[in-house]
């Protein structure tokens, strides 16, 4: 039987971990072995390139970073320098190809963890996240990800069975992490990922919900390629 792909994505405080936890168990309990692959993935070969980035537009330190809707304009400050420095075709044709360089090596390296037996593999974040990454970083409005959807880049990475995007207001996600450098940050993010759902024909899903009313509503349809 050829192993389903489950894809989670949203933005970070939507709740794709936990979900993804919580869906993997219950198909376990159906007796339908299941793995959960985290892809957000390391820096290989863009760490060098971003710590330079960063100190060039003198990126605001941890301290200052996640202090939530009041304290965004050094974030600000550094996203409009990062977009303006992204404007330099080379660059960006530069940064793109490092980017999905280094998700295709955490794709693989991730996948040599799973189980020959494992019918479904949920991944929590795919290479759909990493493209819209991209764009905001390059400020293109979706142009960029969409452009980057179309490549043949992407042919490196399987076509997942199902999709997800776990839908959250921008303010309820800084609300749920404390970790996000600014509400900037999720802003810039959160209408790409409904361009994406229409682009990957994801199942949106509302996640401002209880955990396990969206588990529910994640389940019913899984049910659809897993059964």
């Amino acid at each position: 039987m050829k192993r389903k792909l489950i894809v989670l994505m949203g933005l970070d405080g939507s709740g794709k971990s936990t979900q993804a936890n919580h869906a993997c168990e219950w198909l376990k309990r159906e007796g339908i072995p299941t793995q959960v692959v985290w892809m957000r993935g390391e820096s290989y070969l863009t760490r060098p390139v971003l710590k330079i980035g960063k100190a060039l537009l003198r990126a605001p330190k941890e301290e200052k970073r996640g202090g939530g809707i009041d304290s965004g304009e050094d974030y600000k400050r550094y996203v409009d320098g990062k977009q303006s420095m992204f404007k330099n075709r080379f660059l960006r044709a530069i940064w793109r190809t490092l980017t999905i360089i280094d998700l295709y090596i955490t794709f693989r390296l991730s996948f040599r963890s799973v189980g020959r037996d494992t019918r479904v593999v949920i991944l929590d974040r795919y290479v759909y996240d990493s493209l819209i990454d991209i764009d905001s970083a390059f400020g293109s409005g979706g142009a960029e990800a969409v452009k980057m959807l179309e490549s043949s880049l992407l042919g490196l990475f399987p076509e997942p069975d199902m999709v997800f995007l776990l839908e959250i207001p921008p303010e309820e996600a800084m609300k749920r992490k404390d970790d996000i450098p600014s509400i900037v940050y999720l802003e810039e993010r959160h209408d790409l990922y409904f361009k994406f759902a229409e682009l990957t024909r994801a199942i949106r899903v509302d996640a401002t919900g209880s955990i396990d009313q969206v588990q529910s509503d994640i389940m019913d349809r899984l049910k659809e390629v897993v059964k």
